[in-house]
């Protein structure tokens, strides 16, 4: 890092060195040029071959042959040029001691000069001589008071040295003197920027923009600080203007638009700017790359896939392309061709997987084997595998849990939630589902403190509040409580039938017959196929005696679940005929599926991964 500054230095110097080089060799008797050094008469021919061997070298790259060959001239020869050579190549051979030593000689010889100035001050800030930097950077800004550049320079290294404060300080007294300098306003906007003074920011890159027009970099700086404030209409203008400015091509203003169009659902224009850049350059795989993502924004997956194809086609896919194919598969419910995908980059990816990315990679296959395939088995293998490629971490564990309930393991499935529990203690999902799994052990006590500490972590866990208050009323114990709980949950879901369904049993349970009614026939309405909200209905109907829709509801819900044993019995104590000789006018037979309302565990997690 220290050698970059050296670089400079030398992309600098060299081309001086160079001509001096071409004018020497075209007339030997001619001295190195008065335009930058003073005479350098050469009082031996091994002088002159000394000088010319060191250039030829440094020229290749070859600095310690070039150094010796600098020093075998510094016998015969004493210059500023010879000392500042010897100082660059000892410094690019990592010598830093002799490097400032030549800088030093070369200042001797010829003091204040701004070059050897320059070169001192990049030795001194790599030989960790700090008060000598800043010394020699308040040299050339005395010297040249006018001229923004020591003044840049020495802003520069304080603010390497985290003196931002000092560094802001001086380039603004370099803008008394150089107030027309876009540089040091861009500048000064950067230094602002990195202390989180943003509008200071954008006030020195607008003046920046102002005194050079075409800085496009000083629009685009200030664009992206409106964009941190989230003024998205001042950054739209900025990356408008640059645009209109460059014939709707610049991509990465288009980039940037489209993004800001794409975030207030202005999807159609937002396509529009990539569609244009796209036009101009349609190899563009960045371009390719958003335009997928915009059309999954809109949940278009097979035109989000299509874009990702013709961006392969241009860029081999890195790990994440890859894996967002796979999730666009899913998006299209190409399950199979999504664990393809997943599987090849398990299995042939271009680099050695991270430990966190195979585990990711498991669980999508997993959650695929399980809410999409229903193939059980696999799903918990590789739940199983994401948690031997990392045990530390939770999600897993949740997951294996839902399996293992699902596979009616629920000891497994409490210790898998228990591991959980113990990463992460104050995950309310967890404790939610370790009280369900405790109500199919018969735990009670144990259910109602998980579910009431899932409530506690989060005082909106919808699940929780239902789960728990429907228990309470389906056991005809804490009423009051159940109905509180329920109307909490509603609150907060105002629309889920499964919910207002609980409520409605809590009513029931507390005899408020017509409440009761009122929610369950709405609660039908939105989950018309769900067995047990119509199995309370039925129950309700027989108690406000409306026997009829009674068997029609308890009908529906045998055919939804036919085998639920106790509403059988339930249907012909009531005096009803067989269920199977009953019709049902409440849904056509296509329509019918199995379900049930309470278990809460269906499809919790059953997340998109696009």
């Amino acid at each position: 890092m220290k050698h970059r500054l050296f670089l400079i230095i030398f992309a600098i110097l060299f081309p001086i060195v160079c001509s001096a080089s071409e004018t020497l060799s075209a007339n030997p008797s001619v001295s190195a040029p008065t335009a930058h050094l003073k005479s350098m008469p050469f009082p031996s021919p091994e002088a002159y071959y000394s000088v010319m061997l060191g250039l030829q070298y440094e020229a290749s790259g070859q600095f310690e042959k070039a150094l010796k060959a600098y020093q075998k001239a510094e016998r015969h020869e004493v210059s500023p040029l010879l000392m500042t050579r010897i100082a660059v190549c000892a410094a690019r051979v990592g010598d830093l001691k002799k490097a400032v030593d030549f800088a030093e000689k070369a200042n001797t010889i010829k003091q204040n000069d701004k070059e050897i100035l320059n070169l001192l001050a990049d030795l001194y800030a790599a030989s960790d001589a700090l008060e000598k930097v800043v010394a020699t950077y308040e040299k050339i800004i005395a010297q040249s008071p006018k001229e923004i550049d020591g003044y840049l320079n020495l802003a520069e290294f304080l603010a390497k040295e985290q003196k931002v404060s000092d560094a802001i300080a001086t380039v603004e007294k370099g803008l008394i003197e150089a107030s027309s300098s876009h540089v040091a306003h861009y500048y000064l906007g950067k230094l602002y920027s990195s202390q989180n003074k943003y509008e200071n920011g954008i006030e020195h890159y607008q003046k920046a923009s102002a005194l050079y027009p075409p800085f496009l970099q000083a629009h685009l700086s200030a664009a992206s600080l409106y964009e941190l404030l989230g003024k998205r209409d001042e950054a739209e203008k900025i990356y408008l203007h640059i645009l209109k400015q460059n014939n709707m091509e610049h991509e990465e203003a288009g980039l940037r638009l489209s993004y800001i169009l794409s975030e207030r659902k202005s999807f159609g224009e937002a396509m529009g700017v990539l569609n244009r850049l796209s036009a101009e350059d349609p190899k563009n795989a960045d371009i390719l790359l958003k335009i997928s993502l915009l059309w999954t924004q809109q949940k278009e997956y097979q035109k989000a896939l299509d874009a990702l194809k013709q961006m392969m086609a241009v860029e081999s896919p890195s790990f994440n392309v890859k894996s967002y194919l796979g999730s666009l598969y899913e998006g299209v419910e190409n399950y199979e061709a999504a664990i393809q995908t997943y599987q090849e980059l398990l299995q042939k990816a271009e680099r050695p997987l991270r430990d966190e990315d195979s585990y990711e990679i498991h669980l999508r296959l997993g959650r695929i084997y399980f809410y999409r395939l229903k193939k059980i088995p696999e799903a918990l293998a590789e739940g199983e595998r994401a948690v031997a490629m990392d045990p530390k971490k939770e999600e897993a564990y949740l997951f294996n849990a839902l399996v293992l309930y699902e596979l009616e393991r629920f000891s497994e499935a409490r210790d898998s939630l228990l591991k959980g529990i113990a990463i992460a203690p104050n995950n309310p999902d967890f404790h939610f589902h370790l009280g369900v799994v405790y109500d199919k052990l018969n735990q009670f006590d144990d259910l109602v403190s998980e579910m009431k500490r899932a409530i506690s972590l989060d005082e909106q866990h919808v699940m929780a509040l239902n789960y728990l208050g429907y228990t309470y009323a389906d056991r005809g114990i804490f009423l009051a409580e159940a109905v509180s709980l329920v109307t909490r949950a509603l609150t907060i879901k105002p629309n889920d039938g499964y919910v207002m369904d609980s409520l409605g049993w809590a009513y029931y349970k507390q005899g408020k017959m017509k409440e009761a009614l009122l929610l369950l026939e709405k609660a039908v309405t939105l989950a018309p196929d769900d067995p047990v909200i119509l199995e309370h209905l039925g129950e309700v109907y027989l108690k406000e005696n409306q026997k009829e829709q009674s068997k029609a509801a308890w009908t529906h819900s045998l055919k939804l679940d036919p085998n639920n044993e106790k509403l059988k019995i339930r249907f012909k104590e009531a005096g009803f005929l067989s269920p199977a000789e009953e019709t049902s006018p409440l849904a056509p037979e296509d329509k019918m599926q199995k379900g049930t309302s309470h278990n809460l565990l269906r499809g919790l997690n059953d997340k998109t991964m696009v």
